[in-house]
C-alpha cells in the first residue's frame, strides 16, 4: 500500500473507532444500506422513539437534509446537538433519517447541485430520495405514505427541502428549509438547469412549508425573494425570523429545531387528498407525478411544464428558462394520463397546438387500467378529453394586451381567447377576470359572451396598471386569474403578465457582437460593436451585461439564449441572469425593457437596475 492509500486507511480506521466509541452509547445509529442509484452503500443516521421495540406501531418518518460540508453524522455550521434530539423524537414520536447526501469522499459538497463546475456526477438525488425512502419503509415499522412523510433542510439541504418536496408532492406532506439556498443548477454535467425557487411554489401547493431565517443569516436577503415568490404564487407558508445567523439551532438547544420538526408533526395522520387541479415544473425529460407519466427525449437545460391538469385536460409546454424563457426546440413529449378513465372505452381528444395554431379532433381510447396516452409538441397545447354527448367545455386559451403580451404602466386593453374543449355546442359563457396584485384593477371585471365552435373571442376587458419595478430579483409580473363560467362548470386558472415598466433609458450601452466588451466575448457577428440585423448579440449597461426582460421590437425572442455569471459575493450564491439576443433579419431598430444584477458581498443582497434600451440597426 503506497503512502497516500496508507495513510487514507489510518483516517477511516481512526473515524471508524470513533464513531464505535462515542456512539455506542449514543440514542441514534449509523447504519449502511445498499444503493442502486450510488453503486455503492450509503450511509444513514437513524433516530428511533424509545418504545418502538416494545410498541408494535407504525411511525410518520421525518428526513433530515444537511448542508455544505455536513454528512449524515455532523455539520459544522448547523450546530446541531445530535444527542438532545432523540428527546424531540419520543415527543413526537416520529422516525428520523438523517441522510448523507455526500456524493464522493473526496468531494465536500454534497448533493450534485450548485454553479456549473459544481454540478459534476451523473448520479441524482432526486433518485436517491424515493431509494432511501424504499428501504426505510422496507425494513422499518413506518407510516409508508405521504401523508406520514416530510422533510427539514438545512442550507444546501434547505435548498434540497424545497426542491424535493416540489419535486415529489405525491410523497411528503411538509418541508421546512432551515436558512436554505435559494437557488441552483440540477442536473448533470452535460445537462443543468437552473431551480430558482421563488418562480417554482407551483410546485408546491400541495406541500405544508416553513422557512426559517436571520436577519443576520449571509442568505437573507435572497430568502426574502422566495418569501416573496411565495406570495406572488399565492402559496401560504410559514415563516419565522431567529437571531444568531446561519445555524439551525442556538448551541446545546433545540429549540429551533423543534419548531421545524412540530410543524411538520403537526400535518401527520391528516388526510392530504390528490389536488382536483395541479401543475408542475420539472427539468428532467422523463418524470410521473398524481399517476401521470411523462416520457420525452429533452436532452437540454430547461422545463417541462403541465398546466392545471385535471380529467378534463391540461396544458403542456416547455420552457428553456423561468419565468419567460422560450419553447424547446425538442422532440415530442409522451403523456401517459393517471388511471381516471373508464377501462377500455373511448373518448374524443380535442387539442390546440399553439405550433401549428390549429385545433384537432381526435379518438382515444384508455388502456384496461383507465389511462390514456397522448403525445404533443414542445411549443405548447391545450388539451380536452370528453365523452361524446356531453357538455361543453369553454376555458382559458391565451391573451393579448394592447396587441402584445405584457401591460403597460397606466390602461390596458385586455383581450383573450377561450378554447372549447368538449363538446361543440353555443351559449351564454361568463367571464370573470381578477387582479391577485395590488397595483393593478381589472375595471368592468364580469362580462358575458355568447360562444359557439372551438375558439372564441372573449370581450375586452381595461386593466390599470401602477406597478413598479422590484428592487431585488422577486417576480415582477402581474398575476390575473381568469375564470369562465360555462353553464353549471367554472373553469379557471392565473396567468403571469409581465409589465414594460415605465423607466428612464440606458444611456451607456456597449454591444458584444463578438467584440470583446468584458472578459470574454458571448455574442457572434462582425464583432464591429454595432448592432447588424441577424447578429447574436450580449448588452451591455457599462460593464454590466443585461437581462432582455420585454422585446418590444427587434429582436427575435424564439432564439434568445441564457447566459448567466456568479457575481462575487462571500459565498456562490444568487445567480445574475443575462440575455444572448438574436436581432431579427428585418430589424430596423431594437426596442425593449431590459434590467440589471449587483450584489453585496455580506450579506448577499441581489439588487436590480431596470431601464429601456433603443438602438438602431446596421448604423
Amino acid at each position: 500500500m503506497n503512502a497516500p492509500n496508507l495513510t487514507r486507511f489510518f483516517k477511516i480506521l481512526i473515524c471508524f473507532a470513533y464513531m464505535t466509541c462515542v456512539h455506542a452509547q449514543a440514542p441514534y445509529q449509523d447504519l449502511t444500506h445498499d444503493s442502486r442509484i450510488f453503486g455503492h452503500q450509503k450511509y444513514f443516521r437513524l433516530y428511533l422513539p424509545e418504545n418502538y421495540a416494545t410498541s408494535g406501531k407504525r411511525y410518520p418518518v421525518i428526513y433530515f437534509f444537511h448542508g455544505w460540508g455536513g454528512r449524515h453524522f455532523m455539520d459544522d455550521n448547523a450546530k446541531l446537538e445530535y444527542a438532545m434530539l432523540q428527546k424531540l423524537v419520543d415527543q413526537y414520536q416520529v422516525i428520523m433519517v438523517m441522510w448523507d447526501g455526500n456524493i464522493e469522499e473526496k468531494e465536500p459538497r454534497p448533493y450534485n447541485v450548485g454553479n456549473h463546475e459544481d454540478v459534476k456526477f451523473q448520479v441524482q438525488m432526486k433518485d436517491y430520495f424515493p431509494e432511501l425512502v424504499r428501504h426505510i419503509d422496507q425494513f422499518y415499522r413506518t407510516l409508508a405514505d405521504r401523508d406520514n412523510r416530510g422533510i427539514i433542510g438545512f442550507s444546501m439541504g434547505g435548498f434540497m427541502s424545497l426542491f424535493l418536496s416540489g419535486k415529489y408532492p405525491d410523497m411528503v406532506c411538509a418541508g421546512v428549509s432551515i436558512m436554505g439556498s435559494p437557488e441552483f443548477f440540477v442536473g448533470t454535467s452535460e445537462n443543468h438547469t437552473l431551480y430558482p425557487v421563488r418562480y417554482t411554489f407551483g410546485n408546491l401547493q400541495d406541500v405544508k412549508m416553513r422557512i426559517h431565517t436571520s436577519p443576520t443569516d449571509i442568505l437573507y436577503f435572497l430568502n426574502q425573494e422566495v418569501k416573496a415568490g411565495a406570495a406572488w404564487e399565492g402559496k401560504p407558508i410559514e415563516m419565522e425570523e431567529f437571531p444568531g445567523g446561519h445555524m439551525v439551532d442556538d448551541p446545546g438547544q433545540t429549540r429551533r429545531f423543534e419548531k421545524a420538526m412540530a410543524f411538520v408533526a403537526r400535518e401527520f395522520g391528516k388526510k392530504h387528498p390528490v389536488p382536483a387541479k395541479w401543475s408542475h415544473y420539472d427539468l428532467y425529460g422523463d418524470f410521473g407525478l398524481w399517476g401521470y407519466e411523462v416520457k420525452s427525449d429533452k436532452n437540454q437545460p430547461g422545463f417541462i411544464y403541465l398546466k392545471d391538469v385535471t380529467p378534463e385536460g391540461f396544458g403542456v409546454y416547455t420552457q428553456k428558462w423561468l419565468p419567460h424563457g422560450p419553447a424547446l426546440p425538442m422532440g415530442t413529449i409522451q403523456v401517459k394520463t393517471a388511471p381516471v378513465y373508464q377501462p377500455n372505452a373511448i373518448y374524443k381528444r380535442v387539442n390546440y397546438s399553439f405550433k401549428s395554431q390549429q385545433v384537432m379532433v381526435s379518438d382515444v381510447r384508455a388502456d384496461a387500467s383507465g389511462s390514456i396516452a397522448l403525445e404533443f409538441d414542445a411549443e405548447g397545447n391545450e388539451t380536452g378529453i370528453y365523452k361524446p354527448g356531453g357538455h361543453g367545455g369553454w376555458g382559458f386559451l391565451d391573451y393579448r394586451i394592447n396587441g402584445k403580451q405584457w401591460l403597460k404602466n397606466n390602461g390596458n386593453v385586455f383581450k383573450m381567447r377561450l378554447f372549447n374543449r368538449g363538446n361543440e355546442a353555443a351559449g351564454a359563457v361568463r367571464i370573470v377576470v381578477t387582479s391577485l396584485d395590488k397595483d393593478a384593477v381589472v375595471r368592468d371585471s364580469v362580462k358575458t359572451i355568447r360562444a359557439g365552435g372551438r375558439i372564441a373571442q372573449g370581450p375586452d376587458f381595461e386593466i390599470i396598471c401602477n406597478q413598479k419595478p422590484p428592487l431585488h430579483a422577486e417576480p415582477a409580473d402581474v398575476r390575473l386569474k381568469i375564470a369562465v363560467h360555462d353553464g353549471n362548470a367554472v373553469r379557471s386558472t392565473v396567468i403571469n403578465v409581465p409589465v414594460d415598466f415605465d423607466v428612464p433609458e440606458f444611456t451607456n450601452l456597449n454591444i458584444d457582437d463578438g467584440k470583446l466588451v468584458r472578459q470574454v466575448a458571448l455574442g457572434k457577428g462582425n464583432a464591429d460593436g454595432k448592432p447588424d440585423a441577424g447578429e447574436d448579440i450580449v448588452l451591455y449597461e457599462g460593464d454590466k451585461r443585461l437581462k432582455i426582460n420585454i422585446s418590444n421590437t427587434g429582436i427575435d425572442a424564439s432564439k434568445e439564449q441564457f447566459t448567466d455569471e456568479m457575481i462575487p459575493a462571500r459565498w456562490p450564491d444568487g445567480f445574475t441572469q443575462q440575455s444572448i439576443i438574436r436581432i431579427s433579419l428585418d430589424a430596423t431598430e431594437i426596442e425593449c425593457l431590459a434590467s440589471y444584477e449587483t450584489k453585496t458581498f455580506n450579506p448577499i443582497e441581489r439588487k436590480v437596475t431596470w431601464g429601456r434600451v433603443r438602438l438602431k440597426v446596421g448604423k
